[in-house]
Protein backbone atom coordinates (compact mmCIF):
# COMPACT_ATOMS: atom_id res chain seq x y z
CA UNK A 1 0.00 0.00 0.00
CA UNK A 2 2.45 2.57 -1.27
CA UNK A 3 0.10 5.47 -0.59
CA UNK A 4 0.60 5.23 3.21
CA UNK A 5 4.28 4.29 3.19
CA UNK A 6 5.13 7.73 4.57
CA UNK A 7 3.30 6.72 7.76
CA UNK A 8 5.55 3.70 8.22
CA UNK A 9 8.66 4.09 10.36
CA UNK A 10 9.53 0.43 11.00
CA UNK A 11 9.32 -2.81 9.06
CA UNK A 12 10.42 -6.38 9.50
CA UNK A 13 9.45 -9.92 8.52
CA UNK A 14 6.10 -11.05 9.91
CA UNK A 15 6.44 -13.64 12.69
CA UNK A 16 3.91 -16.37 13.42
CA UNK A 17 3.12 -14.89 16.86
CA UNK A 18 2.58 -11.32 15.64
CA UNK A 19 -1.07 -11.68 14.64
CA UNK A 20 -2.03 -13.14 18.02
CA UNK A 21 -0.26 -10.37 19.92
CA UNK A 22 -1.73 -7.65 17.73
CA UNK A 23 -5.19 -9.09 18.40
CA UNK A 24 -4.47 -8.98 22.14
CA UNK A 25 -3.39 -5.37 21.80
CA UNK A 26 -6.86 -4.55 20.47
CA UNK A 27 -8.19 -5.61 23.89
CA UNK A 28 -5.77 -3.35 25.73
CA UNK A 29 -6.59 0.04 24.22
CA UNK A 30 -9.79 2.07 24.58
CA UNK A 31 -10.13 2.91 20.88
CA UNK A 32 -9.10 0.67 17.98
CA UNK A 33 -9.92 -0.45 14.46
CA UNK A 34 -9.22 -3.57 12.40
CA UNK A 35 -9.59 -3.54 8.61
CA UNK A 36 -8.77 -6.49 6.34
CA UNK A 37 -9.55 -6.59 2.62
CA UNK A 38 -11.59 -9.43 1.15
CA UNK A 39 -8.53 -10.88 -0.62
CA UNK A 40 -6.58 -10.73 2.70
CA UNK A 41 -3.68 -8.99 0.96
CA UNK A 42 -3.80 -6.06 3.35
CA UNK A 43 -4.54 -6.08 7.08
CA UNK A 44 -4.48 -2.92 9.20
CA UNK A 45 -4.58 -2.39 12.95
CA UNK A 46 -5.17 1.11 14.35
CA UNK A 47 -4.50 1.63 18.06
CA UNK A 48 -5.38 4.49 20.42
CA UNK A 49 -6.53 8.00 19.59
CA UNK A 50 -4.60 11.17 18.90
CA UNK A 51 -7.76 12.98 17.83
CA UNK A 52 -11.41 12.01 17.81
CA UNK A 53 -14.45 13.41 15.97
CA UNK A 54 -18.18 12.77 16.15
CA UNK A 55 -18.54 13.42 12.40
CA UNK A 56 -16.30 12.45 9.47
CA UNK A 57 -13.60 15.16 9.25
CA UNK A 58 -12.88 16.95 5.98
CA UNK A 59 -9.18 16.08 6.07
CA UNK A 60 -6.40 14.57 8.16
CA UNK A 61 -2.69 15.05 8.68
CA UNK A 62 -2.14 11.28 8.48
CA UNK A 63 -4.92 8.64 8.54
CA UNK A 64 -8.41 8.48 10.03
CA UNK A 65 -10.59 5.43 10.81
CA UNK A 66 -14.26 5.41 11.70
CA UNK A 67 -17.91 5.05 10.76
CA UNK A 68 -21.02 7.15 10.36
CA UNK A 69 -24.42 6.12 11.68
CA UNK A 70 -26.94 4.97 9.10
CA UNK A 71 -29.15 8.03 9.51
CA UNK A 72 -29.97 10.72 12.04
CA UNK A 73 -31.94 8.54 14.44
CA UNK A 74 -30.98 8.89 18.09
CA UNK A 75 -28.32 6.42 19.17
CA UNK A 76 -25.72 6.33 21.92
CA UNK A 77 -22.06 5.36 22.14
CA UNK A 78 -20.31 3.76 19.20
CA UNK A 79 -23.58 3.28 17.33
CA UNK A 80 -23.96 7.02 16.68
CA UNK A 81 -20.65 6.90 14.80
CA UNK A 82 -17.19 8.27 15.52
CA UNK A 83 -13.85 8.94 13.79
CA UNK A 84 -10.32 8.87 15.16
CA UNK A 85 -6.71 9.44 14.20
CA UNK A 86 -4.80 6.52 15.76
CA UNK A 87 -1.74 6.87 17.97
CA UNK A 88 -0.06 4.27 15.82
CA UNK A 89 -0.80 2.03 12.87
CA UNK A 90 0.31 -1.50 11.97
CA UNK A 91 0.03 -2.88 8.44
CA UNK A 92 0.54 -6.56 7.53
CA UNK A 93 1.36 -6.96 3.87
CA UNK A 94 3.49 -9.30 1.72
CA UNK A 95 4.79 -11.16 4.79
CA UNK A 96 5.96 -7.85 6.26
CA UNK A 97 4.97 -6.09 9.47
CA UNK A 98 5.00 -2.34 8.92
CA UNK A 99 4.44 0.04 11.82
CA UNK A 100 4.18 3.80 12.34
CA UNK A 101 6.15 3.38 15.59
CA UNK A 102 9.57 1.82 16.14
CA UNK A 103 8.41 0.71 19.61
CA UNK A 104 5.97 -1.89 18.25
CA UNK A 105 8.03 -4.87 19.40
CA UNK A 106 8.13 -3.50 22.96
CA UNK A 107 4.33 -3.20 22.94
CA UNK A 108 3.95 -6.77 21.68
CA UNK A 109 6.43 -8.20 24.19
CA UNK A 110 4.39 -6.78 27.07
CA UNK A 111 1.34 -8.73 25.87
CA UNK A 112 2.98 -12.13 25.46
CA UNK A 113 2.34 -13.23 29.06
CA UNK A 114 -1.33 -12.25 29.30
CA UNK A 115 -3.91 -14.90 30.16
CA UNK A 116 -6.35 -15.84 27.39
CA UNK A 117 -9.97 -14.78 28.06
CA UNK A 118 -12.78 -17.27 28.58
CA UNK A 119 -14.58 -18.32 25.40
CA UNK A 120 -18.26 -17.26 25.41
CA UNK A 121 -21.36 -19.24 24.51
CA UNK A 122 -24.81 -18.09 23.50
CA UNK A 123 -27.13 -18.56 26.47
CA UNK A 124 -30.21 -16.69 25.22
CA UNK A 125 -31.58 -15.08 22.05
CA UNK A 126 -34.67 -13.21 20.96
CA UNK A 127 -35.90 -12.04 17.56
CA UNK A 128 -38.57 -9.74 16.12
CA UNK A 129 -41.58 -12.05 16.04
CA UNK A 130 -43.77 -9.82 13.86
CA UNK A 131 -41.20 -8.93 11.17
CA UNK A 132 -42.81 -11.04 8.44
CA UNK A 133 -46.19 -9.40 9.08
CA UNK A 134 -44.59 -5.97 8.78
CA UNK A 135 -42.98 -7.06 5.49
CA UNK A 136 -46.41 -8.04 4.16
CA UNK A 137 -47.66 -4.58 5.12
CA UNK A 138 -44.72 -3.06 3.28
CA UNK A 139 -45.42 -5.14 0.16
CA UNK A 140 -49.02 -3.91 0.22
CA UNK A 141 -47.80 -0.33 0.53
CA UNK A 142 -45.43 -0.77 -2.42
CA UNK A 143 -48.27 -2.22 -4.51
CA UNK A 144 -50.48 0.80 -3.83
CA UNK A 145 -47.89 3.58 -3.62
CA UNK A 146 -46.08 3.34 -6.96
CA UNK A 147 -43.85 6.32 -6.12
CA UNK A 148 -42.14 4.13 -3.50
CA UNK A 149 -40.19 1.54 -5.49
CA UNK A 150 -38.05 -0.29 -2.93
CA UNK A 151 -37.37 -0.36 0.81
CA UNK A 152 -34.52 -2.28 2.40
CA UNK A 153 -36.26 -3.55 5.54
CA UNK A 154 -34.15 -4.93 8.37
CA UNK A 155 -34.61 -6.86 11.57
CA UNK A 156 -32.44 -7.43 14.62
CA UNK A 157 -31.70 -10.38 16.86
CA UNK A 158 -30.65 -9.97 20.49
CA UNK A 159 -28.11 -12.43 21.89
CA UNK A 160 -26.88 -12.89 25.46
CA UNK A 161 -23.42 -14.42 25.93
CA UNK A 162 -22.02 -16.34 28.87
CA UNK A 163 -18.94 -14.09 29.12
CA UNK A 164 -17.53 -10.86 27.73
CA UNK A 165 -16.65 -10.90 24.03
CA UNK A 166 -13.26 -9.40 23.15
CA UNK A 167 -11.54 -8.71 19.83
CA UNK A 168 -8.60 -11.04 20.49
CA UNK A 169 -11.16 -13.87 20.27
CA UNK A 170 -13.28 -12.35 17.52
CA UNK A 171 -10.63 -11.56 14.90
CA UNK A 172 -9.27 -15.12 14.31
CA UNK A 173 -12.83 -16.48 14.02
CA UNK A 174 -13.86 -13.59 11.76
CA UNK A 175 -10.91 -14.27 9.44
CA UNK A 176 -12.17 -17.79 8.73
CA UNK A 177 -15.05 -16.31 6.72
CA UNK A 178 -13.95 -16.20 3.09
CA UNK A 179 -14.39 -13.62 0.29
CA UNK A 180 -15.58 -10.85 2.62
CA UNK A 181 -14.04 -7.86 4.33
CA UNK A 182 -13.20 -8.31 8.02
CA UNK A 183 -13.73 -5.04 9.90
CA UNK A 184 -14.08 -4.14 13.57
CA UNK A 185 -14.33 -0.91 15.54
CA UNK A 186 -13.83 -0.57 19.28
CA UNK A 187 -14.65 2.28 21.62
CA UNK A 188 -14.37 1.58 25.35
CA UNK A 189 -16.52 -1.54 26.05
CA UNK A 190 -18.39 -1.41 22.72
CA UNK A 191 -17.58 -3.31 19.52
CA UNK A 192 -19.00 -3.25 16.02
CA UNK A 193 -18.01 -6.22 13.84
CA UNK A 194 -18.76 -6.96 10.20
CA UNK A 195 -17.97 -9.68 7.66
CA UNK A 196 -19.34 -7.66 4.78
CA UNK A 197 -19.14 -8.65 1.11
CA UNK A 198 -19.87 -5.10 0.03
CA UNK A 199 -17.44 -2.26 -0.60
CA UNK A 200 -19.00 1.20 -0.71
CA UNK A 201 -16.00 2.89 -2.33
CA UNK A 202 -12.23 2.72 -2.77
CA UNK A 203 -10.17 5.65 -4.04
CA UNK A 204 -6.51 5.40 -5.07
CA UNK A 205 -4.61 7.84 -7.27
CA UNK A 206 -7.85 9.60 -8.27
CA UNK A 207 -9.43 6.32 -9.42
CA UNK A 208 -12.73 5.40 -7.83
CA UNK A 209 -14.08 1.85 -7.45
CA UNK A 210 -17.51 0.94 -6.18
CA UNK A 211 -20.11 -1.74 -6.93
CA UNK A 212 -23.80 -2.49 -6.97
CA UNK A 213 -24.64 -5.52 -4.81
CA UNK A 214 -28.38 -6.29 -4.82
CA UNK A 215 -30.48 -9.35 -5.62
CA UNK A 216 -29.94 -12.45 -3.50
CA UNK A 217 -30.46 -16.20 -3.53
CA UNK A 218 -29.16 -18.98 -1.31
CA UNK A 219 -26.14 -21.15 -2.09
CA UNK A 220 -26.67 -24.75 -3.22
CA UNK A 221 -25.56 -27.75 -1.19
CA UNK A 222 -23.79 -29.34 -4.17
CA UNK A 223 -22.10 -27.89 -7.23
CA UNK A 224 -24.89 -28.48 -9.74
CA UNK A 225 -27.54 -27.10 -7.42
CA UNK A 226 -25.41 -24.03 -6.76
CA UNK A 227 -24.97 -23.39 -10.49
CA UNK A 228 -28.72 -23.82 -11.05
CA UNK A 229 -29.52 -21.32 -8.30
CA UNK A 230 -26.98 -18.88 -9.72
CA UNK A 231 -28.61 -19.06 -13.15
CA UNK A 232 -32.02 -18.60 -11.53
CA UNK A 233 -30.78 -15.43 -9.86
CA UNK A 234 -29.24 -14.09 -13.08
CA UNK A 235 -32.55 -14.67 -14.90
CA UNK A 236 -34.86 -13.42 -12.13
CA UNK A 237 -36.89 -10.41 -13.28
CA UNK A 238 -37.56 -9.33 -9.69
CA UNK A 239 -33.89 -9.49 -8.64
CA UNK A 240 -32.65 -7.85 -11.84
CA UNK A 241 -35.08 -4.99 -11.35
CA UNK A 242 -33.89 -4.55 -7.77
CA UNK A 243 -30.28 -4.66 -8.97
CA UNK A 244 -30.87 -2.17 -11.79
CA UNK A 245 -32.29 0.34 -9.28
CA UNK A 246 -28.94 0.23 -7.45
CA UNK A 247 -26.77 0.46 -10.58
CA UNK A 248 -28.72 3.38 -12.01
CA UNK A 249 -28.69 5.25 -8.71
CA UNK A 250 -24.91 4.84 -8.20
CA UNK A 251 -24.25 6.07 -11.75
CA UNK A 252 -26.54 9.04 -11.16
CA UNK A 253 -24.89 9.93 -7.85
CA UNK A 254 -21.35 9.68 -9.28
CA UNK A 255 -22.11 11.62 -12.46
CA UNK A 256 -21.21 15.01 -10.97
CA UNK A 257 -18.17 13.62 -9.10
CA UNK A 258 -16.38 11.82 -11.93
CA UNK A 259 -14.91 12.47 -15.36
CA UNK A 260 -15.77 9.03 -16.69
CA UNK A 261 -17.39 5.80 -15.50
CA UNK A 262 -17.17 2.20 -16.70
CA UNK A 263 -20.29 0.14 -16.00
CA UNK A 264 -20.69 -3.46 -17.28
CA UNK A 265 -23.95 -4.05 -19.13
CA UNK A 266 -24.86 -7.16 -17.12
CA UNK A 267 -24.25 -8.22 -13.50
CA UNK A 268 -22.00 -11.05 -12.33
CA UNK A 269 -22.48 -13.45 -9.41
CA UNK A 270 -20.84 -12.66 -6.08
CA UNK A 271 -20.78 -15.84 -3.98
CA UNK A 272 -20.49 -15.94 -0.19
CA UNK A 273 -20.86 -18.96 2.06
CA UNK A 274 -24.58 -18.60 2.74
CA UNK A 275 -25.88 -16.57 -0.23
CA UNK A 276 -25.00 -15.31 -3.71
CA UNK A 277 -25.70 -11.83 -5.05
CA UNK A 278 -26.00 -9.99 -8.33
CA UNK A 279 -22.86 -7.85 -8.57
CA UNK A 280 -21.85 -5.04 -10.93
CA UNK A 281 -18.41 -3.42 -10.43
CA UNK A 282 -18.29 0.28 -11.30
CA UNK A 283 -15.02 2.16 -11.93
CA UNK A 284 -14.17 5.71 -12.89
CA UNK A 285 -11.90 8.74 -12.58
CA UNK A 286 -12.66 11.44 -10.02
CA UNK A 287 -13.29 14.98 -11.14
CA UNK A 288 -10.91 17.65 -9.87
CA UNK A 289 -11.02 18.58 -6.16
CA UNK A 290 -13.35 15.73 -5.18
CA UNK A 291 -12.56 14.09 -1.85
CA UNK A 292 -13.38 10.60 -0.62
CA UNK A 293 -15.70 12.26 1.90
CA UNK A 294 -17.65 13.81 -1.00
CA UNK A 295 -18.08 10.37 -2.58
CA UNK A 296 -19.07 8.61 0.66
CA UNK A 297 -21.69 11.23 1.46
CA UNK A 298 -23.06 11.16 -2.08
CA UNK A 299 -23.36 7.37 -2.30
CA UNK A 300 -24.69 6.55 1.18
CA UNK A 301 -27.15 5.01 1.45
CA UNK A 302 -27.39 3.30 -1.92
CA UNK A 303 -30.73 1.66 -2.85
CA UNK A 304 -29.12 -1.63 -1.75
CA UNK A 305 -29.03 -0.29 1.83
CA UNK A 306 -31.96 2.10 2.08
CA UNK A 307 -34.28 1.98 -0.90
CA UNK A 308 -35.66 4.18 -3.66
CA UNK A 309 -36.54 6.99 -3.73
CA UNK A 310 -34.03 7.60 -0.94
CA UNK A 311 -35.99 10.16 1.11
CA UNK A 312 -39.25 8.19 1.10
CA UNK A 313 -37.52 4.86 1.79
CA UNK A 314 -35.58 6.27 4.76
CA UNK A 315 -38.79 7.73 6.17
CA UNK A 316 -40.45 4.29 5.96
CA UNK A 317 -37.45 2.69 7.68
CA UNK A 318 -37.57 5.23 10.53
CA UNK A 319 -41.31 4.69 11.00
CA UNK A 320 -41.55 0.90 10.77
CA UNK A 321 -38.28 -0.72 11.81
CA UNK A 322 -38.44 -1.45 15.54
CA UNK A 323 -34.94 -0.20 16.44
CA UNK A 324 -32.46 2.36 15.09
CA UNK A 325 -29.78 0.83 12.85
CA UNK A 326 -26.77 2.60 14.31
CA UNK A 327 -23.76 1.41 12.31
CA UNK A 328 -25.67 -1.35 10.52
CA UNK A 329 -25.53 -0.75 6.73
CA UNK A 330 -23.34 2.32 7.35
CA UNK A 331 -20.02 3.45 5.81
CA UNK A 332 -17.05 2.05 7.78
CA UNK A 333 -13.42 2.48 6.79
CA UNK A 334 -10.47 4.83 6.61
CA UNK A 335 -8.90 7.60 4.54
CA UNK A 336 -5.51 9.32 4.38
CA UNK A 337 -4.30 12.87 3.89
CA UNK A 338 -3.62 12.21 0.19
CA UNK A 339 -7.22 11.14 -0.54
CA UNK A 340 -6.58 7.41 -0.52
CA UNK A 341 -9.11 5.31 1.33
CA UNK A 342 -11.59 2.46 1.39
CA UNK A 343 -15.07 2.14 2.89
CA UNK A 344 -17.33 -0.88 3.27
CA UNK A 345 -20.94 -1.07 4.43
CA UNK A 346 -21.65 -2.65 7.79
CA UNK A 347 -23.87 -5.56 6.77
CA UNK A 348 -23.49 -9.19 8.03
CA UNK A 349 -22.69 -7.45 11.28
CA UNK A 350 -23.23 -7.24 15.01
CA UNK A 351 -22.91 -4.76 17.85
CA UNK A 352 -21.44 -6.04 21.12
CA UNK A 353 -21.27 -4.49 24.57
CA UNK A 354 -19.70 -6.89 27.06
CA UNK A 355 -22.01 -9.97 27.15
CA UNK A 356 -24.80 -8.51 25.03
CA UNK A 357 -24.86 -8.68 21.22
CA UNK A 358 -27.25 -7.35 18.61
CA UNK A 359 -27.22 -8.96 15.13
CA UNK A 360 -28.56 -7.33 11.96
CA UNK A 361 -30.01 -8.50 8.65
CA UNK A 362 -32.04 -6.83 5.94
CA UNK A 363 -33.67 -7.54 2.58
CA UNK A 364 -34.66 -5.38 -0.37
CA UNK A 365 -38.45 -5.37 -0.59
CA UNK A 366 -40.24 -4.50 -3.85
CA UNK A 367 -43.88 -4.84 -4.88
CA UNK A 368 -43.59 -8.47 -6.02
CA UNK A 369 -41.53 -9.67 -3.04
CA UNK A 370 -42.66 -12.69 -1.02
CA UNK A 371 -42.53 -12.20 2.76
CA UNK A 372 -41.65 -15.83 3.51
CA UNK A 373 -38.79 -15.77 1.03
CA UNK A 374 -37.50 -12.47 2.46
CA UNK A 375 -37.66 -13.90 5.98
CA UNK A 376 -35.60 -16.87 4.86
CA UNK A 377 -33.09 -14.55 3.16
CA UNK A 378 -32.58 -12.51 6.33
CA UNK A 379 -32.19 -15.73 8.34
CA UNK A 380 -29.29 -16.66 6.05
CA UNK A 381 -27.80 -13.20 6.50
CA UNK A 382 -27.71 -13.65 10.29
CA UNK A 383 -25.54 -16.75 9.84
CA UNK A 384 -22.07 -15.14 9.45
CA UNK A 385 -22.25 -13.57 12.92
CA UNK A 386 -24.00 -16.59 14.48
CA UNK A 387 -21.31 -18.86 13.03
CA UNK A 388 -18.65 -16.55 14.42
CA UNK A 389 -20.16 -16.87 17.89
CA UNK A 390 -20.40 -20.64 17.48
CA UNK A 391 -16.75 -20.74 16.40
CA UNK A 392 -15.81 -19.02 19.64
CA UNK A 393 -17.62 -21.48 21.91
CA UNK A 394 -15.41 -24.15 23.48
CA UNK A 395 -17.13 -27.10 21.85
CA UNK A 396 -18.09 -25.46 18.55
CA UNK A 397 -21.83 -25.16 19.09
CA UNK A 398 -24.27 -23.01 21.00
CA UNK A 399 -26.41 -24.32 23.82
CA UNK A 400 -29.87 -22.85 23.26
Amino acid sequence: MVIIDELIRYRRTLRSIDRSLLNQMLDNVQVAAFFETSDKKSTMYAFGQKKIWSKMPDKTDSIVFGASSFDDQSEAGIMKGFWFEPEFLVLLQNNQLLSSTTAIDNYLMQLSQLKEPQAPKIIDESAEADWQIRVENLINELSVNRSLKKVVFSRQQQVTLSSKLVLSEVIPALQKQQNVYHVALKRDTELFITATPERLVKINDNQVETAAVAGTIRRGQIGLEDVKLGKELLNSEKNNQEHRYVVDNIVQQLDSLTKQLHVPSKPFLLKNKQVQHLYTPIQGTLADNISIKNVVQKLHPTPALGGLPRKEALAYIRNYELHPRGLFASPIGYFTKNNFGEFVVGIRSMYVNSQNARLFAGAGIVADSDSQQEYHETTLKFQPMLELLEELSNDGYTNF
